[in-house]
């Protein structure tokens, strides 16, 4: 194969000279052909490098930019450096907000802070009205709605009836069909736990002790199953959810409770037979859905509420009866006398009397679910408020009674177990339990609480 000689500068065409002049493409080439040594000797080695291609006559030319390798160096990050290199890849807003305040905005990497902040600013705000839309809507319209409360004599006769007002937080699930959960504030304050020795019906595991309490707001009423129905049909955060787990009431005969409608409406009634997994399921789709903390009130929030600033066994007095709480009233407590008795849950707020915070149904109707785990004894128990929990409690708390249980069963210091699972029929099932939800208020931030 033969190799045809390269022209002389001086044979070429005047033309290709002067492209030649332009694009020095044969000294380049030729300077990339020496030897390693004596191209770091010419001096400018170390600079990176242009060649000028063309094809043809009518193709622009390419540049091609070769960079000697160099040693590696050491490269020391400033403070600032590091505090960008920690929330480069953050979606807070407040992130870059800090930085910019600590480094400023004329810093190494100011400028790209402010237009990031900007950016997860949108972000954050558009998400907040995707939740808007989609979730469902805490309002403040029912705030401090009255309710009428009353005492009750060692007797049991109703005395002192007056209309309180009560701070009430609504949750709309579904405006259309009317359903909402409904959420009244409950004051922070210290009160003594458990029950004194002189207590009749007292058990060894209500000690004494002193608690206090942060502010909460507590369901007004215990989660109806239309309630229960609707959050069931939400999509599933960790396990399923029944449509109705309250099972038929094969009630014995009794007599007739005054006021009592004679087929309840099944929509208002309370949910029962629910798990206590269930329950905690039920408060996981809420959370999900408003991006608020519900959850199951704790043992301790649960009978500060039900107590609504009374020491004595009930929130009423000295007795219970069935004029102010749906229990068995056959057999009635302390001086108090028999009253008629319904035998089945009634619909939630039917008998229309509140405790003096304005919760409804706190003594009988359905037994609570709390989140603690049971133990036989208060040695342990968190005094701020918080839950007693160990992993897989053979019982949880339960709290309140039932509309089939005695007065006794029924009293603020009573502690109610069952096992958190168990279906059936038996006393420790789950048969009977249903719930009402919590949340911190300062979890529970309001519209106009603080306008972003």
């Amino acid at each position: 194969m033969k190799v045809k000689a390269s022209a002389s500068p001086s044979q070429r065409p005047a033309s290709a000279r002067a492209a030649s002049a332009c694009h020095p493409l044969p000294t380049l080439i030729a300077g990339l052909a020496l030897p390693a040594g004596l191209m770091l000797s010419s001096g400018i080695a170390a600079r990176p490098q242009e060649i000028g291609t063309r094809v043809g006559s009518t193709q622009p030319a390419r540049v091609v930019r070769v960079t000697p390798k160099r040693a590696a160096t050491v490269v020391r990050l400033s403070d600032e450096d590091r505090a960008w290199n920690a929330i480069r890849n953050s979606a807070d807003p407040e992130a870059f907000k800090a930085f910019l305040s600590k480094y400023g905005p004329d810093s190494k990497y100011g400028r790209l802070a402010e237009q990031l902040a900007e950016n997860a600013e949108i972000e954050r705000l558009r998400g907040k009205e995707k939740r808007a839309a989609d979730a469902a809507l805490i309002m403040r319209d029912l705030a401090f709605d009255e309710f009428q409360t009353a005492d009750l004599t060692p007797d049991g006769n109703l005395i002192n009836p007056r209309i309180l007002k009560s701070e009430v937080v609504a949750i709309e699930l579904d405006r259309e069909k009317g359903i909402a959960l409904e959420l009244v504030r409950v004051p922070e304050g210290e009160f003594r736990m458990g029950s004194p020795e002189q207590e009749a019906g007292r058990l060894p595991n209500e000690k004494l002790h002193d608690v206090a309490i942060p502010e909460f707001y507590l369901g007004r009423y215990e989660v109806t199953r239309q309630q229960w129905a609707f959050v069931a049909s939400l999509p599933k955060v960790k396990e399923d959810l029944p449509p109705n787990p309250s099972q038929a009431e094969a009630s014995r005969p009794r007599r007739p409770l005054r006021g009592a409608p004679p087929q309840a409406d099944a929509d208002t009634l309370p949910v029962e037979g629910v798990t206590w997994s269930q329950a905690v399921e039920f408060c996981r789709r809420l959370e999900k859905i408003t991006g608020k903390r519900f959850r199951l009130p704790t043992e301790a929030e649960w009978e500060y509420a039900c107590r609504a600033g009374s020491s004595k066994p009930f929130a009423f007095g000295d007795t219970l009866t069935t004029r102010v709480a749906n229990i068995n009233g056959e057999f009635p407590y302390g001086n108090g006398k028999p009253t008629p008795t319904a035998g089945r849950a009634l619909p939630v707020g039917s008998l229309g009397i509140a405790n003096a915070f304005g919760l409804f149904d706190m003594h009988g109707n359905v037994w609570e679910w709390c989140q603690d785990a049971f133990v036989e004894d208060y040695d342990y128990a968190p005094t701020d408020g918080g839950a007693y929990d160990v992993l897989n409690p053979v019982y949880r708390v339960r709290r309140g009674g039932a509309a089939t249980f005695k007065a006794e069963l029924c009293r603020c210091a009573m502690r109610g177990r069952a096992e958190p699972e168990r279906t059936g029929a038996c006393a420790t099932c789950v048969g009977g339990t249903g719930l009402r939800i919590a949340i911190l208020s300062q979890d529970l931030k309001l519209s106009g609480d603080d306008e972003e």
